[in-house]
């Protein structure tokens, strides 16, 4: 296959790096160029975002795998043109918006600060039928349990529930809630398991592909880190604190208060993608792949 990967960020980096290991062919799309890029084995093409220049970009690719971010404009007319690129493209016709998210088949609102923009795109992806497409639903990101020196992705502070700087671990309501957590590794690998598997079948997508490396509660997952490191202390986080915060932030226009939208996800199972909703390692589409728990992720790091 030949992949196009849109967006050279963080997330786009860590897909990159994966998708380079394996067989296939990989270009990425950026506005601009990234030095973060130039060791790996990807064709890196600049592009203006516009339909004909992404129909340029894409005339010999087999799919494209979107990891653009807002702002909420941006994102909107991205989408829009990468879709409508490919629904003119030859050759093009698999698309992955950039969605990288929690369990959005039940909560599809949340997080509640993209949700909006977001749907916009969803709907235009549901009203074509041209073009094969899929959100992959991972949960969070394992890279987030490592502390910000190993952390590939950007520091989203309180948005998420472990601060590696005082080893304080937030702890919503009772902790009994899920978290899904799964390596950008794993779920670049799963992401190329799903597109080979649909280009060479002619298999139809489902709206939601859910992928998940382990599952566990905050509770747990606080009682795992502990017994690593007995520094880490765990903090109480109540629902009223977080709406309180959100109600302050909206009439102070503060930016922290998409950080604490994200927190409410917390207090649901917004970031449980539940076993039997998630494809299974091994077998079917992903079979020959396998997931990587979040002790064996600890250990690799530490090595």
């Amino acid at each position: 296959m030949k992949i196009a990967i849109a967006g050279a960020g963080e997330v786009g980096l860590c897909l990159a790096t994966e998708f380079c290991k394996s067989e296939d062919e990989v270009v990425v799309l950026t506005g601009t160029v990234k030095p973060s890029f130039k060791n790996l084995k990807a064709e890196i093409r600049l592009t203006n975002y516009s339909v004909d220049d992404l129909k340029k970009n894409l005339d010999d690719c087999d799919a494209i795998v979107s990891t653009l971010s807002g702002p909420d404009e941006f994102y909107i007319s991205a989408h829009s043109n990468i879709l409508e690129a490919c629904r003119q493209s030859r050759r093009c016709k698999h698309f992955i918006p950039s969605e990288w998210n929690i369990n959005i088949e039940d909560f599809p609102d949340q997080p509640m600060f993209s949700a909006a923009t977001h749907e916009v795109v969803r709907k235009k992806l549901r009203s074509q039928h041209d073009i094969k497409w899929t959100m992959i639903c991972h949960g969070w990101f394992m890279e987030y349990i490592l502390s910000p020196e190993k952390n590939p992705l950007r520091e989203i502070g309180l948005a998420w529930v472990m601060n590696h700087g005082t080893k304080v671990f937030d702890m919503y309501a009772d902790g009994l809630q899920k978290v899904t957590l799964t390596s950008t590794a794993d779920t670049a690998r799963a992401v190329l398991a799903v597109l080979r598997d649909s280009i060479n079948t002619a298999a139809d997508l489902p709206p939601v592909t859910h992928l998940a490396g382990q599952t566990l509660t905050y509770r747990d997952l606080f009682q795992l880190i502990r017994t690593r490191d007995p520094a880490w202390k765990s903090s109480p986080v109540t629902f009223s604190e977080v709406l309180n915060a959100i109600h302050e932030g909206l009439k102070a226009n503060d930016a922290l208060v998409a950080v604490h939208q994200m927190r409410i996800m917390g207090f649901t199972n917004a970031n449980n993608n539940p076993k039997g909703k998630a494809l299974e390692w091994g077998t079917g589409v992903l079979a020959g792949l396998r997931a990587t728990g979040v002790q064996e992720f600890l250990d690799q790091a530490q090595a």
